[in-house]
């Protein structure tokens, strides 16, 4: 692989994003992710999913056991398990978040070793921590911080070292590369502790099951051992990142009614929450959507063209091919959806990989199309624990987009190699994002 030198003050910054450390191929592959285990990689579960919403637009079951893969849960409290498969369902499990609440994500060990987060609140303590961080996050923040301080020359320093390629992988020469690269950096850790952090953090939580006990614990004390001193640097001297945005911001405390500043735990749960959420969604997310344009090619050209229809494009693969197809809640109390009682007590699946191909909202919902309708899909989830870092995804997804056309504008799908498969069914993404550039 060529490589380009990178000068500055953020050559150090940069360096790790230039090496061919093999923990990108150990982190970043569809195929390996512990979420995807059991079920067919061969195959593209979306037809499927849309059967089963065809069929009925709520069923009792989970989804794997639905699909006829192997049902494997991952929380430690047992439950009888629904599945809402139409738009209307998903809209009713999203938006009423206290019927179907977002606490069942505490029965996962891998999600409870993540700390206090807002993953997994509900009413108003999610809300008032979910403030706290929210202004960090909001779309003029991100068009002016984020990209100014991380997403352009990050894109820059990843996309020029490709300039005297014929042709790559952009699955691992950009797609992963990017978003672990940006949040990670955005917490304030640089060089080689952007990969080493986030390979010791998976490891320390949803890969613990499969490592031995001591190793785990390593990990783990790794991990808190690195924020514990970016917190303990930031309050001594704060810089200009996220996890000194996050100690200067307040929230008023649910029992007292005063206003407080961020525990160090709650600190931790939303840097290793924004790792996870910003460094897995979006370098799938991105693959897909450079594969859904080779593949329509008409929008990639369209694209080149007109850049404001990058937006449109990055919204329809999102739509089209959300990478993360299921999200969990508990039902908290008897009801009614779409006709289908719904017991408490019971997880409910909300499929929003059939919701956004619903015909009854979503015309001819099966093909790619930049320029359909606007409705509102649910790539990014729904109602109040809509993702928080979204413009921030989609952004880093647009600069990229951007950048691939200024440096390539007539890539295309590279012949000699195999075609990229769109794979998974928890967490989707492609074999590969093979292409020749020029």
């Amino acid at each position: 692989m060529a490589s380009c030198p990178v000068t500055g003050k953020n050559s150090n910054a940069l360096a790790s994003l230039m090496s061919d450390n093999p923990r990108y191929a150990e982190m970043f592959d569809v195929d390996k992710e512990t979420a995807n285990s059991g079920v067919d990689l061969t195959r593209d579960y979306t037809d499927d999913m849309n059967r089963l919403r065809d069929k009925a637009p709520v069923q009792k079951g989970s989804l794997r056991a639905l699909l006829g893969a192997q049902d494997i849960d991952h929380n430690d409290v047992p439950r009888d398990q629904y599945t809402f498969f139409s738009y209307r369902a998903c809209e009713i499990g999203f938006r009423e978040n206290q019927l179907f609440s977002s606490e069942g994500y505490n029965e996962s060990p891998g999600v409870r070793t993540v700390g206090t987060t807002i993953l997994s609140m509900i009413g108003k303590p999610h809300k008032r921590l979910r403030s706290a961080a929210q202004p960090l996050f909001k779309r003029p923040k991100v068009l002016d911080w984020w990209n100014k301080r991380w997403i352009g020359e990050t894109v820059d320093a990843l996309l020029d070292r490709l300039l005297d390629e014929d042709a790559v992988d952009l699955n691992t020469e950009l797609c992963a590369r990017l978003p672990m690269a940006i949040v990670t950096r955005a917490i304030g850790l640089e060089g080689e502790d952007v990969i080493e952090f986030r390979y010791q953090l998976t490891r320390a939580t949803f890969g613990a099951a499969k490592l031995p006990p001591e190793e785990a614990a390593a990990s783990r004390a790794l991990v808190d051992k690195t924020l514990r001193d970016l917190i303990a640097d930031n309050a001594r001297q704060p810089g200009d990142n996220l996890i000194a945005g996050l100690i200067a911001a307040e929230i008023v405390d649910e029992d007292t009614g005063d206003k407080r500043s961020l525990t160090e735990d709650e600190i931790f749960g939303y840097c290793k929450l924004a790792i996870f959420a910003g460094g897995g969604t979006t370098w799938r997310q991105l693959g897909i959507t450079i594969d859904a344009l080779m593949n329509h090619y008409q929008f990639w050209e369209a694209c080149r063209e007109d850049r404001k229809l990058i937006d449109l494009a990055v919204e329809e693969s999102l739509r089209w091919r959300a990478t993360d197809p299921v999200f969990p809640r508990v039902c908290t109390a008897d009801t009614v959806v779409e006709g289908v009682p719904v017991p408490e007590g019971v997880r409910v699946n909300l499929c929003l990989g059939a919701a956004n191909h619903d015909p009854t909202v979503f015309k001819n919902p099966e093909a790619y199309d930049i320029f359909r309708k606007k409705e509102h899909h649910m790539g990014f989830g729904f109602g109040p624990h809509r993702c928080l870092g979204m413009d921030v995804a989609r952004q880093e997804m647009i600069v990229a987009i951007n950048g691939l056309m200024d440096r390539f504008p007539h890539m295309k799908l590279d012949p000699d190699k195999p075609k990229p498969e769109f794979r998974g069914l928890d967490h989707r993404g492609m074999s590969a994002v093979t292409v020749r550039l020029k």
